[in-house]
């Protein structure tokens, strides 16, 4: 469980921060909707191809709370290079999650002497996964830059609520109510069904997301948090750094028909 989670918040994590499709745009000063900000948020993803950031992420995880540390590199559109460090089985381990322009998705765990190596084929997963998973929208768009914010909109009805301020920056503050219906597969809805609401807080001059919240059903619990600071963008990424091969005396175990399995 802990593994597939790790897997799903890789994978959540690329997708939900490539943001960009093309859409007419308020200026910062007339920003009132929500609608103005994600196309705020769209037009200023579109002018960066990298970005890299500290992220941080706080959880509950069978009501015991649990920190992930960690740096996150991304390619625009979906490359990406993550290295965290967590608690795993009563130590602290580290994880490195890479994502090739081939669509497949490396986890290398380090928590004794020999890692473990496993592997899952993204790109085959979510070739179908908008049947499979019963959702009304195809993971795959969140991936591409010019359809996340579209492809949300889908699942969630966002509102502005505030503005305020993140890593030294002032934010628009959005908050999103699952829509009815939205997700139709049962292992998707019932975790769905733990979460009241999202809040998301946008940068008001780079447009980026520092800072994502998930609320219980009570709409005043938070139950996960992810926050992002100490952000470059366009910084020169070297294509290496997104590719991996795992030594020839490797074990390497495919998770790929596990996670079909699952879905």
């Amino acid at each position: 469980g802990t593994i597939m989670n790790c897997f799903r918040q890789g994978i959540a994590i690329a997708s939900l921060f490539a943001i960009n499709f093309t859409v007419l745009v308020a200026s910062a000063a007339e920003l009132k909707t929500a609608e103005e900000i994600m196309g705020f948020s769209s037009a200023k993803m579109a002018t960066y191809k990298t970005w890299s950031a500290d992220y941080t992420q706080s959880l509950s995880a069978l009501g015991a709370p649990m920190v992930i540390n960690g740096r996150l590199l991304q390619k625009l559109p979906g490359e990406m290079w993550m290295q965290l460090e967590m608690p795993m089985m009563g130590q602290k381990g580290k994880m490195t999650v890479i994502l090739g322009e081939d669509g497949v998705m490396w986890q290398i765990m380090e928590t004794g002497l020999q890692p473990q190596i496993m592997k899952v084929d993204v790109s085959r997963i979510y070739s179908n996964t908008m049947n499979l998973a019963g959702a009304k929208y195809n993971p795959l768009d969140q991936m591409d830059p010019s359809k996340h914010w579209e492809a949300t909109k889908e699942m969630y009805d966002y509102r502005k609520v505030d503005a305020g301020e993140v890593d030294g920056q002032r934010v628009y503050v959005m908050e999103g109510l699952l829509k009815p219906g939205a997700v139709t597969n049962q292992q998707m809805a019932a975790e769905a069904a733990r979460v009241g609401k999202m809040r998301a807080s946008i940068g008001q001059s780079d447009g980026f997301i520092h800072r994502l919240e998930q609320y219980d059903k009570s709409l005043t619990n938070v139950i996960m948090t992810m926050e992002f600071k100490n952000l470059k963008f366009n910084v020169d990424i070297p294509d290496a750094t997104f590719i991996y091969r795992p030594p020839a005396d490797a074990k390497v175990t495919d998770m790929t028909p596990m996670v079909e399995m699952q879905m």
